[in-house]
């Protein structure tokens, strides 16, 4: 290490006292400057000669004093809340960050270290929202600020990154303690940055914060997510790909290569899953949702079971309302919505998840439940009464693994956030370990994937779905639907246009890139959402196809009788377009994504298995490598013929 110094020192451990002192780590591949004045950090990466410079305002906690050791400084803080932070140049590019402080310290919250500035708008965030997404640095419209982790109102991975705009140079964060933690997503001098900002741990420090900053000198985005898919892959313990989890559970099988179809009203019925399979749907997952009647018929999944199709069904424990507060279970009871998700009699109290103030957690649905105390009440609840009826070959569980992690200060299962989660992959465990049944999750917050074969929404990017302006205007031609109907909902069942925001940000092949894919492709199949499926929007049903296509995962269809007869051919259509093509590359690693035209229009997906894809988005006939690529189409490759 070489110090630059004002004044030269013998000693390698010193006080703060108001002259600057440089630190510098170096390796053969970066250089890293710490000012001991502004607390800041510089990394010049020497392959690229690119150096990342991060904010250095006001409200720095204060030194009070730095060591240095084998490419290593130790950098005491003083201040209202003492810590240290050990910063380490790694032999590779990599520069790790440790936040040490007193495990029983009060504590609130803290935003260190700062961010790197983004050097100019010709760079990208990488927002590991959902799929994720390209946010250009220079940006002034999408909403930004604190991203909360695990959620679909934050990130679906615990890192985000920034790339040039020729996808080659940029640097990621991964937040190795990610449980207790946000990254906080800002605006400098009009570009847009990140940093990591640390929450208590039930009013406690609790434990050393850790965050590693990983700095690329080429392979942009595509070279972000395979570095995080190598620290992911790393340190599970557990099958974490899709073939390895068919071999625990064979029916997976069926499900690649298929639409995912819930089913209303009467496409319960065991003819309408006959009639599909005779128009040539050589493949379904079909699953249906017991809140909604009419129940199909006993023995419905061993029905569909012998045409060939994988039987499911939607079940939720994340919500209970305050009618729960009394009641008491019937375990005789087979009439009406008998299955009803919504229903815990006579234990609101027991479940509900307590907050600090004593009250109980709204979800926006009703109350969220504590997944400790459920899991030990779900056989009884009604699921063990259920498969006698039902034999289900797979449970979709709705709501944990995309709302976030929460704490519990009730007395009946106390929970940290960390315990919250372990909670969750527990539940998933329990389902697949007692019922033997495949698992699948809503969206799919990436520590569900080694527990779970699947994730409805992913494909979704829900903070643009959720922000259209016009999705629930009433009378409008942009409306979205409702609940109304309850065994036909419009929301599930009826179809609507998309509005500018829709067009602008969720379904734009400029600003979409395939992140969350290029990290788990072989490991967990996803779909859009159930409110956002493929045929909702009919005039860009084409679009989301091709989205399919191009990331290689599963479309998802919401049915009733008339929905299939009005649209029959089309859907049809879009089966032999997508299945056989996921067929082939459904357990294949995605080992590459690129932009083949400079308007993004034409794009072009690598499987592990050699083969790809090249999608065109756009109005216009694409000639690539001697091929025609139609407008609105796509052309599959087999590298290895």
């Amino acid at each position: 290490m070489v110090k630059v110094l004002l004044f030269i020192f013998l000693l390698t451990s010193i006080p703060f006292s108001g002259f600057s002192e440089i630190w510098i780590l170096s390796n053969a591949f970066l250089e890293v400057r710490f000012n001991d004045q502004t607390a800041s950090i510089s990394v010049t990466d020497k392959r690229c000669n690119k150096t990342w410079q991060q904010q250095a305002g006001s409200g720095m906690p204060a030194i009070e004093r730095v060591s240095e050791k084998e490419n290593v400084l130790r950098v005491v803080f003083s201040g209202d809340f003492p810590f240290e932070a050990i910063i380490s140049l790694k032999t590779s590019s990599a520069l790790e960050i440790e936040l040490i402080a007193e495990a029983q310290a009060p504590f609130e919250k803290l935003s260190y270290p700062p961010a790197f500035n983004t050097p100019d708008e010709n760079h990208y965030l990488l927002f590991t929202d959902g799929e994720g997404f390209l946010l250009k640095a220079d940006d002034k419209d999408y909403g930004i600020g604190r991203q909360i982790m695990h959620s679909m109102r934050g990130l679906s991975m615990p890192w985000m990154g920034i790339t040039d705009s020729n996808f080659e140079t940029g640097y990621m964060a991964i937040v190795n303690t990610p449980d207790d933690s946000e990254v906080w997503v800002k605006r400098y001098d009009g570009l847009v940055s990140f940093e990591p900002l640390w929450i208590s741990q039930k009013g406690k420090f609790g434990y050393n914060r850790k965050i590693t900053y990983h700095f690329f000198s080429e392979g942009g985005y595509v070279a972000q997510c395979k570095k995080y898919r190598g620290y992911v892959f790393g340190k599970n313990d557990v099958p974490i790909t899709l073939t390895k989890k068919q071999k625990r559970f064979p029916a997976i099988e069926k499900m690649i290569g298929a639409p995912h179809i819930y089913v209303w009203a009467d496409a319960r019925e065991v003819s309408f899953a006959e009639e599909l399979k005779a128009s040539g749907i050589e493949k379904a997952f079909i699953l249906w949702n017991p809140n909604h009647p009419p129940y199909p018929v006993e023995g419905y999944d061993n029905y569909l079971k012998d045409l060939g199709y994988l039987s499911g069904v939607y079940e939720l424990f994340r919500v209970v309302h305050l009618r729960d507060a009394v009641g008491r279970i019937n375990p005789d009871n087979r009439q009406g919505t008998w299955l009803n998700r919504f229903r815990f009699p006579g234990l609101f109290h027991k479940v509900a998840l307590v907050e600090k103030d004593g009250g109980y957690h709204y979800s926006g649905f009703g109350y969220d439940t504590n997944p400790k105390t459920v899991l030990s009440l779900i056989p009884e609840l009604r699921t063990d009464r259920e498969m006698e009826v039902y034999p289900h070959e797979s449970f979709f569980l709705d709501g944990f693994l995309a709302s976030g992690i929460f704490e519990d200060y009730g007395s009946e299962n106390p929970l940290t956030r960390t315990q919250y989660k372990e909670a969750v992959i527990e539940m998933n465990e329990f389902f697949a370990d007692k019922y033997n049944t495949i698992v699948g999750v809503e969206w799919g917050a990436d520590y569900g994937v080694p527990t779970s074969a699947y994730a409805h929404g992913m494909t979704t990017l829900h903070h643009m779905l959720y922000s259209s302006p016009h999705r629930n205007k009433k009378g409008s031609i942009y409306y979205m639907g409702d609940w109304g109907n309850p065994s036909r909902p419009s929301i599930m069942v009826g179809e609507y246009v998309a509005d500018e925001h829709y067009h602008k940000w969720a379904i734009n092949e400029k600003i979409r890139v395939p992140l969350y894919q290029l990290v788990y492709h072989d490991a967990i199949v996803t779909t859009w959402r159930w409110d956002d499926a493929n045929h909702h929007m009919p005039e860009i049903w084409w679009k989301k196809d091709l989205f399919n296509i191009l990331y290689g995962t599963a479309p998802v269809w919401c049915l009733d009788r008339p929905r299939w007869e009005k649209f029959k051919h089309t859907f049809i259509e879009s089966f032999n377009n997508i299945g056989p093509w996921l067929q082939q590359i459904g357990y294949d690693e995605m080992v590459s994504h690129r932009f083949v035209t400079p308007d993004h229009k034409v794009q072009e997906t690598v499987f592990s298995s050699g083969k790809k894809v090249i999608v065109n988005f756009g109005d216009n006939d694409f000639h690539f490598q001697n091929k025609l690529i139609k407008a609105r189409s796509f052309s599959p490759i087999d590298n290895n013929n």
